[in-house]
């Protein structure tokens, strides 16, 4: 069993983290958080370096690494700031791997070599205002009309839908069934089709990267624009959605990393009663839980990503990883408001960004009480719900 990382995998978190230290300091991060900008200009930086197309195989215009490699990418970006993060996992997470997993030949050279170029952003159409955690009770329904699909819903809490070019969208493909997870379809659709609204909304943390609702009225897309199976689009895009737990945990572990570079400077340097907060038993032990946590955060999340590079079923793992990972980070950023205390809650320092930022992955994209509810029906235990 070997835990060390690639030479070329060293070699891309070193250039990724000079990078983000070079060319996007804290204050850009702050400006971009405050004016709510998301970060297309590191997003294009990025394609350009490659860095797009990490894990797009070579033949589309990628370089052709594997699942760990963008974990590792996404785990840095974080360390940065989530929001860059975030706005890389759309792309890669929702738009590249999802037409990798379930795309043809030709929609795969259509679309890979663009997004790996830059030139194309994604966004992931799945959660509905009624829905939530309960992503199965979607009525955003698609009524295939000849060539095309006539598509009518709403969808809401959209990570990216206001810049993106194509919506990966989930809809209703037929009358809802006892077993919910048929008739269910994936599309390809352009962000731009008449009939499409949407609407940014008003949130707490993650800021440069805008979240939205979207509405969908009579929109027209084309039936070359479904990706898989038409009825049993549900099953196919599970490999996204564990992707997506993965790229998630990777979030975690980056902004929890972050909050312990900062917590270490600061006890260090802030001084009560004559010497450093850093002698402290009581804070010693919030900066050694959150190393703790954080590596055994780390060593669950990797297994996923190397589970789901070998073509392994993953589903409990990526699960767990994003419990584990997002509790974690949920823990070290409120004791990195209590470590930094009245100075924590002033906006000039970054422990309240990473403080609002780290709020969302508690129930996001699934709530870590249904993913324990989902995790016990795998070990046979009844379905609760």
């Amino acid at each position: 069993m070997d835990f060390s990382l690639s030479e070329e995998q060293e070699i891309l978190r070193n250039s990724i983290r000079k990078f983000l230290e070079k060319e996007y300091p804290k204050e850009y991060i702050r400006r971009i958080d405050k004016e709510e900008e998301y970060p297309l200009e590191i997003v294009q930086k990025m394609a350009e370096l490659g860095w797009l197309g990490l894990s797009i195989p070579e033949k589309y215009g990628g370089v052709g690494g594997d699942i760990l490699d963008q974990t590792l990418m996404i785990e840095e970006l974080a360390r940065c700031s989530s929001s860059i993060a975030i706005a890389y996992l759309l792309n890669i997470c929702f738009g590249a791997k999802t037409i990798i997993y379930m795309g043809s030949e030709k929609q795969k050279k259509k679309y890979l070599p663009k997004i790996a170029s830059g030139d194309l952003i994604f966004c992931l159409g799945l959660t509905e205002p009624s829905g939530g955690t309960d992503a199965l009770s979607l009525s955003t329904r698609a009524v295939r009309n000849g060539d095309h699909y006539v598509i009518n819903g709403q969808k809401v809490f959209i990570t990216g839908a206001h810049v993106s070019h194509y919506i990966i969208l989930v809809a209703r493909t037929g009358p809802k069934k006892k077993k919910l997870t048929r008739n269910i379809g994936i599309f390809l659709v352009d962000s731009k089709s008449k009939g499409i609204n949407i609407r940014l909304l008003d949130k707490l943390g993650n800021k440069a990267t805008g979240t939205c609702e979207i509405f969908l009225e009579d929109v027209v897309v084309p039936a070359e624009n479904i990706l898989g199976d038409e009825r049993n689009g549900w099953y196919q895009i599970v490999n996204t959605l564990n992707n997506e737990r993965i790229s998630v945990a990777a979030i975690c572990l980056g902004t929890t990393q972050a909050v312990i570079d900062e917590s270490l400077k600061y006890v260090l340097e802030r001084k009560a009663f004559g010497k450093p907060i850093g002698q402290f038993q009581y804070i010693q032990k919030y900066i050694v839980d959150m190393v703790m946590d954080l590596e055994a955060s780390r060593l669950l999340t990797y297994k996923a990503a190397w589970l789901e590079s070998q073509g392994k079923n993953c589903n409990i793992e990526a699960a767990i990883a994003k419990l584990v990972a997002s509790e974690a980070c949920f823990k070290a950023t409120t004791n990195g408001m209590r470590i930094f205390a009245g100075y924590g809650y002033m906006m000039e320092y970054d422990m309240q960004r990473l403080w609002r930022d780290s709020e969302l992955w508690i129930f996001a994209p699934i709530s870590n009480e249904m993913s324990r509810n989902l995790l016990a029906q795998e070990l046979g235990l009844p379905r609760s719900y």
